[in-house]
């Protein structure tokens, strides 16, 4: 997807039909159809994993993921990475990493930065008094926001409907139809529909080795999301993997 976005210049937040350009290139550009494809098969790993565990388990597999990013933007798209850089991607898959493994064992489901925007009128909680925060971080944001919304939507879709088991072919669709027609499901799927033209809005202008680490917020707004929503079982060894990933977040900026 990156690869994709590379090529669509001239991203203007203050134009309303830029959206109409955006998703006419998203269903004409090949690399970005198969990194869709890619993640469509992702998807269906994802639910199968957490309809049988606990999603404070199943998020921090990832974790290879942001050092994979870091490798193959070097190797494959050319990007210059700082060492800064890999320090904060390395610190962030540490903390997802001392999250995911906290557990001795599975737990089982119980039944760049560029560009400025001055951002005004925020509460003083959220932001410091002299807000400015780039454009490639508002998009990050709101990618990881809608992306933890996505995952607690999906996880109680999925609690609701059960495990995911082999099925005869004759039962598929009814199975299929009972994810499609969860209104947990469909709303997981609006927010992380919304998380998905953030990330690759912001790839159109910023490195994948700087946007994919950024957004282990996720991970922090979704761990908060499992313990006082899903009321899952947060044992304090994540809560330092929850602090490794902040700062590994800070340091990257």
């Amino acid at each position: 997807m990156s690869l994709g976005m590379k090529g669509f210049l001239g991203f203007d937040f203050s134009d309303p039909t830029i959206i109409f350009h955006l998703i006419a290139y998203l269903l004409t550009n090949s690399w970005i159809l198969l990194g869709v494809a890619v993640l469509v098969l992702s998807l269906g790993i994802y639910l199968t994993a957490i309809s049988y565990l606990d999603l404070s388990y199943v998020l921090p597999i990832h974790a290879s993921s942001y050092v994979l990013n870091g490798v193959f933007a070097w190797a494959f798209l050319g990007e210059d990475i700082s060492m800064m850089r890999w320090s904060s991607t390395i610190i962030i898959s540490c903390g997802v990493l001392l999250v995911g493994f906290s557990d001795s064992q599975t737990s089982n489901v119980s039944n760049s930065h560029n560009s400025s925007i001055k951002v005004q009128n925020l509460p003083l909680f959220l932001l410091p008094l002299s807000i400015t925060i780039s454009k490639s971080w508002i998009a990050i944001l709101i990618s990881s926001v809608s992306d933890a919304s996505g995952d607690l939507l999906l996880a109680l879709g999925m609690k609701k409907i059960g495990q995911m088991k082999m099925l005869p072919l004759r039962k598929m669709p009814r199975l299929i139809w009972n994810i499609l027609s969860n209104p947990m499901i469909i709303s997981g799927i609006i927010c992380q529909g919304i998380a998905f033209f953030s990330f690759i809005s912001v790839l159109s202008w910023a490195d994948v080795s700087f946007v994919r680490p950024a957004t282990a917020l996720t991970y922090i707004i979704s761990m908060l999301g499992a313990k006082f929503v899903l009321k899952e079982k947060i044992k304090p060894q994540k809560f330092w993997g929850i602090f490794l990933i902040g700062l590994g977040v800070f340091l990257h900026h």
